[in-house]
């Protein structure tokens, strides 16, 4: 008697009914249910994409551990703490970053010089990101050379690769100078080399240089403010390590720490529009159960005849209801296979462009996490629609 009602409601929903308008609303739901499962796993997996894409960019540009001064904005060189690194052989770097005014013919643009040592080069991936000239070395003899962001080098109309291409950087004097005096601004003079491009905020954002040109800028000899911390395996666990062997000398975060606004950000995105999407479902799945009470009603005799041989208004309840999971079921798998489908073939294509971009087409990345949550979701969804319906059928059992 078990097997009864699921062939029932098998027969139910292949079958043709009395009524057209039950068969369109029927098939409705169904189509409504896979184009929101298709319009979930589309949309969250082009955001994936998108998180993925705009964190490889600050994963290669940011450290796994950045290291500041707890008090002040500089500090001088830590034998001790060096010499702990490299003994867990981590990859490190000093930088000095602070902001300056950047002029060149008519243009100018304030930005932020962050002076690096050449390892940092290597650390950041400059390279596979240089879309521009060339990638100079950034040591200490060399107090000239820039590798600029896009924006910076868009809003200056630079001409990187040109020798008579000179940016003069405008920096305010360390001490006690009137503000109206030109005295209280130091100039130096730069020569754009390379171009990289990254994020757009940080493209607008920096000029990288030698550490030794940014101390002389900034009138910080021998100091920096900050090391830059390479290739960690497990961020939480040396940040902890860091701030139980130095204490409170140092500010530790971790990439996550430093870009947590970001994270948050496109978290927050994603979730809000999943909720967007589900609501969406929702609306649907009036439309399932209006297309179960019509096909409630429109059994009434049918549900006569299976009291008389012998079922129970459990059996009757079972055989709607199942009928409304089925319709959640099949149009949720149709919805999940279309949408995996042009995932994967704009994964391997990439057929959708996208105009004015860092990247040709839209960048997107399938995680099984969110496919298992939409087809929980969706099933649910589907099974409290059926039951009112299912309830109903009973009732005219009785």
């Amino acid at each position: 008697m078990v097997k009864t009602p699921l062939f029932i409601a098998k027969r139910y929903l292949f079958a043709k009914k009395s009524t057209q308008a039950i068969n369109i609303i029927a098939w409705v739901s169904l189509l409504g249910f896979a184009v929101g499962v298709f319009a979930m796993i589309v949309v969250l997996s082009t955001m994936n994409g998108f998180e993925k894409l705009v964190f490889s960019m600050y994963n290669d540009f940011s450290p796994d551990i950045h290291i500041s001064p707890s008090q002040g904005k500089v500090m001088e060189r830590d034998s001790l703490l060096e010499s702990y690194l490299q003994e867990e052989n981590l990859s490190f770097s000093k930088t000095l970053e602070e902001n300056a005014a950047f002029y060149y013919a008519d243009f100018q643009h304030i930005a932020r010089v962050k002076g690096v040592e050449p390892i940092y080069l290597q650390n950041a991936n400059l390279e596979k990101h240089l879309v521009d000239g060339e990638m100079a070395p950034l040591d200490k003899n060399d107090t000239t050379s820039a590798i600029i962001g896009l924006g910076v080098d868009y809003k200056l109309a630079t001409r990187v690769g040109d020798p008579n291409c000179l940016i003069e950087v405008n920096a305010p004097k360390r001490g006690d100078y009137a503000l109206q005096s030109l005295e209280s601004i130091k100039q130096e003079i730069l020569r754009p080399v390379g171009v990289f491009a990254y994020d757009d905020a940080i493209n607008n954002k920096y000029v990288l240089v030698s550490l030794a040109f940014a101390q002389k800028l900034f009138d910080r000899p021998d100091k920096f403010s900050a090391y830059e911390v390479y290739k960690v395996k497990n961020e939480e666990n040396l940040q902890l390590e860091l701030q139980h062997r130095f204490g409170d000398k140092y500010q530790v975060k971790t990439r996550y720490q430093m870009h947590e606004g970001l994270f948050k950000m496109f978290k927050t995105e994603k979730w809000f529009t999943f909720t967007i999407l589900v609501f969406v479902l929702l609306l649907v799945s009036f439309n399932l159960v209006g297309s179960l009470s019509l096909l409630v009603i429109e059994k009434k005799n049918d549900i006569k005849t299976f009291k008389s041989i012998g079922m129970t208004a459990k059996d009757v309840r079972r055989i709607f209801f199942l009928e409304g999971v089925f319709i959640a079921l099949i149009g949720s798998i149709s919805g999940l296979c279309l949408g995996l489908v042009l995932c994967f073939a704009q994964i391997k294509y990439g057929f959708i462009k996208i105009s004015g971009a860092i990247v040709e087409s839209y960048p997107m990345q399938v995680k099984g996490v969110d496919v298992l949550l939409c087809l929980i979701l969706v099933i649910t969804i589907g099974i409290l629609a059926s039951v009112y319906p299912a309830i109903k059928a009973g009732r005219y059992h009785d």
